[in-house]
């Protein structure tokens, strides 16, 4: 697991629920660093005991977590430009989701190293929507669902997201959401420049 990841998941503990909860999310997870260092990779098992920890101290499933790391990329001001990188991938939220498949290889084309979750889109009917994922660790939709209820709301849509089915598959984990865009133009979007302010 690449430190990227790992540090987001440590600075999302530690923003929204305070150092002191990182320390003991770290004691029980074992992990003898004070911090994930952020080039570095890391066993997939050393991922899963912090994750695991985390949910077990904030009394929520693990996907909940990884929903609220999603959200938290998406709205932690420190990280505004992988915001606006999402909202380069299309004028719309249908645009956005359409390019979901290319995540993963943009990603690889700045860090080879990073591994993020692979997803492909299926529509399955008239502005509805199956996104697939596949990733070592179980948690991709609840990333994904976390980082679409933002970008949704940046685009100034409308839509429901529901979870899906989790497997196993190919060494990894496969999981599914659905999508129902009811109103691609539901309030103004929010200004966007890629550059920022």
């Amino acid at each position: 697991m690449h430190g990227m990841i790992c540090k987001s998941l440590e600075a999302f503990l530690i923003s929204s629920h305070g150092p002191d909860l990182w320390e003991r999310v770290r004691r029980m997870a074992g992990l003898r660093e004070p911090c994930f260092e952020t080039m570095r990779c890391y066993d997939d098992a050393v991922f899963a005991r912090v994750l695991t920890a985390a949910a077990t101290l904030l009394d929520q499933p693990e996907t909940g977590v990884m929903e609220d790391v999603g959200t938290f990329i998406c709205t932690h001001p420190p990280l505004e430009a992988v915001r606006r990188l999402f909202r380069f991938c299309g004028e719309t939220f249908r645009d956005f989701l359409y390019s979901l498949d290319e995540i993963d290889a943009r990603a690889r084309m700045a860090l080879p190293d990073l591994t993020l979750p692979s997803f492909s889109l299926h529509p399955v009917g008239e502005d509805r929507y199956e996104v697939r994922s596949h990733w070592s660790h179980p948690g991709a939709s609840g990333v994904l669902t976390g980082v679409l209820r933002v970008l949704a709301s940046e685009y100034g849509a409308l839509v429901l997201i529901d979870e899906g089915e989790r497997w196993p598959e190919d060494g990894g984990w496969s999981e599914s959401i659905s999508v129902r865009l009811f109103e691609e133009h539901f309030h103004e979007p929010t200004a966007f420049a890629l550059s920022g302010a």
